[in-house]
C-alpha cells in the first residue's frame, strides 16, 4: 500500500467519530452579533474572535474547546467568529475546527468592514488576535481579553463572571 494510502485511512480513522456534517459554519454580520449578544436566554457568552492563519489562536484553541466541554452542563455558551474569508469556510475554517473536535457554534465574518466588527465589540479593541469576550446573561461585556491566553487564564474570566449572577 502506498504512503498515501496510509495517510488516508489513518484520516479516516481519526475522523470517523466526527463527522463534517456536523459542523455548520454560518456568516455572522452586525444584526446577527446584537441578537447573540443580547438575546441571552439566560446564559453567559463566551465569544472568540480566532482565525486559522493565526498562530495565538490555534495554540488557544484546543483549550477553548476543553473549556466548552467542561461547561456545557453550565450556563455559558461558546460561539467562535473566525476571521477568515467567507470562501475559506470549506477548505480551512470547517477542517480547522474538525481537527478541534469543536463542540460549539462557530461563524465567519460577514461585516461590512473589519472595523465594524471591532468598534461593535470594543471601541478600545485594535483588532489583535486572538480576542475573547465575557458577556453576563443580560449581554453586558464583563471581559475583554485580548492575545492569546492559557486554559487557567480563562477558566478564572469564566468563574469570575458566573459568580456575578
Amino acid at each position: 500500500m502506498k504512503k498515501s494510502g496510509l495517510v488516508l485511512i489513518a484520516f479516516i480513522l481519526f475522523y470517523s467519530n466526527f463527522n463534517a456534517q456536523e459542523i455548520k459554519v454560518d456568516l455572522i454580520n452586525k444584526t446577527k452579533l446584537e441578537k447573540i449578544i443580547k438575546e441571552r436566554n439566560g446564559k453567559f457568552l463566551f465569544l472568540n474572535i480566532w482565525a486559522t492563519w493565526c498562530a495565538p489562536c490555534r495554540e488557544e484553541f484546543p483549550d477553548i474547546v476543553r473549556l466548552a466541554e467542561e461547561y456545557k452542563e453550565k450556563k455559558i455558551e461558546f460561539i467562535g467568529i473566525s476571521i477568515d474569508y467567507p470562501d475559506e469556510i470549506a477548505s480551512k475554517i470547517i477542517p480547522f475546527l474538525m481537527t478541534n473536535k469543536v463542540i460549539f457554534k462557530n461563524y465567519v465574518n460577514d461585516f461590512n468592514n473589519d472595523e465594524d466588527l471591532i468598534n461593535m465589540l470594543d471601541k478600545k479593541w485594535n483588532g489583535a488576535l486572538p480576542a475573547t469576550f465575557i458577556y453576563d446573561t443580560k449581554g453586558k461585556k464583563l471581559s475583554f481579553l485580548f492575545g492569546s491566553k492559557s486554559y487557567q487564564e480563562f477558566k478564572i474570566e469564566i468563574e469570575k463572571a458566573l459568580k456575578k449572577n
